[in-house]
């Protein structure tokens, strides 16, 4: 009995060895996932963990290499953890939305308003350009042939020129004039 387990041991311990050996492959494949080094090096180890647990059971039966088995661990482990991590940090964002006050709300809501109104008060051509640019995503060279300038570099500096009235724009009105007519 004990050489069977003192056998056993060894083989534990050659494996063990072996997959320290491929340590550099399992850390570029987590890296790979989105891992960092630190996170990796401690999955890594937990994974080996787990694995040396197992082989101990009696009715544990590896079905691949040993190197496979510790890989597609670490992968689980770090979705495990990784999901964790994005629902705490979801949780998180909730409580600073809904602990941000009323009037920082309406502040903001304010602001786009009067930028909105400024918008409003370029002219049809900077609209456009803009519209196209921020709200679609399109490239200066699709816009320029949409909206009839020569080329990419004239509808860059046409872009400048909106953004930079539409900034002046916002500057003259006044916070009061939002709840006003429109212009």
């Amino acid at each position: 009995m004990t050489q069977i387990s003192h056998k056993t041991t060894r083989r534990d311990n050659s494996e063990l060895y072996s997959l320290y050996k491929k340590w550099p492959d399992i850390k570029r494949y987590l890296r790979s996932l989105g891992c960092n080094s630190t996170d990796a090096e401690d999955i890594f180890q937990e994974a080996l963990v787990i694995f040396s647990r197992k082989r101990t059971e009696p009715d544990f039966v590896l079905t691949v290499d040993p190197f496979h088995y510790v890989k597609n661990t670490c992968k689980f482990i770090w979705y495990n953890q990784s999901r964790k991590e994005s629902k705490h940090r979801t949780s998180e964002l909730t409580e600073a939305v809904s602990d941000e006050s009323d009037d920082a709300w309406f502040e903001k809501e304010q602001q786009l308003l009067l930028i909105e109104k400024a918008l409003q008060r370029l002219g049809e051509k900077c609209q456009q350009l803009l519209q196209l640019f921020y709200g679609k995503g399109w490239s200066m060279t699709a816009i320029a042939k949409k909206i009839g300038l020569r080329n990419d570099k004239v509808a860059k500096a046409q872009k400048y020129r909106c953004l930079t009235k539409a900034k002046e724009e916002v500057n003259k009105l006044q916070p009061e004039s939002l709840f006003t007519s429109k212009a």
